[in-house]
């Protein structure tokens, strides 16, 4: 027996050492492996193990080998005889020993949902009184993981849902841009000046709708935690993208006085990147820039190598951001309120694919501004690991 079993407040010693691990260790995962070394040093058990029920890859074991446990079924007949105690000596059904060993169901919302098994040298004549704290403790890291992989099921299941809803607008969406070009091209008819308005304002609004499908999909499909997308990495130049979308970027009728230029260094090497990707987090920053720069303002595109990095930054004149709303920028569907932009329409989906983006490459993204003197939103590109164009020499 060991020392702490000596001690009359032991199961309030084990279950405060227990408690203290859980609030330490956010990961509930990696709560298991302190409190099952933790529940042998209060028995003298030579193993321990956690064995869930609702997750059979889930199997943490301390001091013994997963092949030295019983199989997962007989865990679950176990469970099924012995629903509510703690069992010393466990047997199964048909009377056949489990060796010298300590069985303990842990529930969930009144159902069996994992164990707990410790193994002993020598046969126990009684329970050490700390099993019923680590079995306390146990619950609650139990039903932490519960709540993780319902929260992760949730993500995947939202994920699920915006790839699919997003891949079957897309073509609606391009039959009715299609129809629509057709109808303002005059091809089926000329039009009158009340009708091309009625076209126009009907393929701005498709244009919109398709703007944010594509948000949509890019960003679950981009996001580090849960994205799907696999990277597609081959020789980047990173100039040649701030060249076409400096050269080709559409700017609105509204703010045709719009000034857009670039700031190239010259020691921007090719990287081993995705291009498609890096495109569509520096045409999302030039999306944004004009979006809150007031007509007649400045957008300048920089390119440049600082230290290990390669920098892409997007400059804009417009009325800059507060520090506490600076912190929020990044986040998923997150827009700053403000009574000047009250006009200005978006998903909040634009920074948080850019940062998606840099992220999935290593590297960071963030802004710097000041209010009234506008801002600037950089992404960085770490030049190293798979970054690195390696040659095939």
């Amino acid at each position: 027996m060991s020392q702490l079993d000596a001690k009359p407040n032991q199961d309030e010693t084990v279950l405060r050492h227990v408690l203290h691990i859980i609030a330490n260790t956010p990961n509930p995962v990696e709560c298991l492996a302190p409190i099952l070394e933790a529940g042998r040093q209060a028995t003298g058990a030579v193993g321990a193990a956690f064995i869930s029920f609702s997750d059979p890859l889930l199997i943490k074991a301390n001091g013994l080998e997963e092949t030295q446990l019983p199989d997962l079924e007989t865990f679950k007949a176990l469970a099924i005889q012995h629903p509510t105690a703690i069992h010393l000596n466990p047997v199964l059904g048909d009377g056949s020993p489990l060796g010298h060993a300590i069985f303990a169901a842990i529930r969930a919302q009144r159902n069996v949902v994992a164990a707990l098994w410790l193994t002993f040298e020598t046969p126990l004549d009684e329970v050490p009184s700390s099993i019923s704290a680590l079995v306390d403790g146990l619950t609650i890291v139990t039903a932490n993981l519960r709540q993780v992989a319902r929260h992760e099921k949730i993500a995947r299941n939202q994920s699920d849902f915006l790839r699919i809803v997003s891949h079957d607008l897309r073509s609606p969406l391009t039959s009715m841009q299609g129809f629509g070009s057709m109808l303002e091209s005059g091809m089926v008819g000329e039009l009158n000046e009340r009708q091309a308005y009625f076209v126009e304002k009907m393929l701005s609004g498709i244009t919109q709708i398709a703007s944010l499908v594509d948000n949509i999909q890019d960003a679950g499909r981009y996001d580090p935690e849960t994205g799907f997308y696999e990277m597609q990495r081959s020789p980047c130049d990173l100039i040649g993208i701030v060249h076409k979308i400096v050269s080709n970027h559409l700017v609105p009728a509204e703010k045709q006085e719009l000034t857009i230029n670039s700031q190239i260094a010259d020691n921007v090497p090719i990287i081993n990147a995705d291009s498609n990707m890096l495109e569509r987090a520096v045409t999302n920053l030039v999306d944004n820039a004009i979006k809150y720069t007031p007509n007649g303002g400045t957008i300048t595109l920089s390119l440049y190598r600082q230290d290990d990095h390669i920098i892409i930054g997007v400059q804009d004149t417009g009325l800059g951001i507060s520090p506490e709303n600076q912190k929020l920028l990044f986040e998923r569907h997150v827009r700053i309120p403000r009574i000047e932009h009250k006009k200005v329409k978006g998903s909040g989906l634009g920074l948080f694919i850019v940062r998606s983006v840099a992220q999935r490459h290593g590297g960071n993204a963030w802004v710097e501004s000041s209010e009234g003197e506008g801002s600037t939103f950089f992404i960085s590109i770490p030049l190293n690991g798979e970054n690195e164009l390696v040659s095939s020499l």
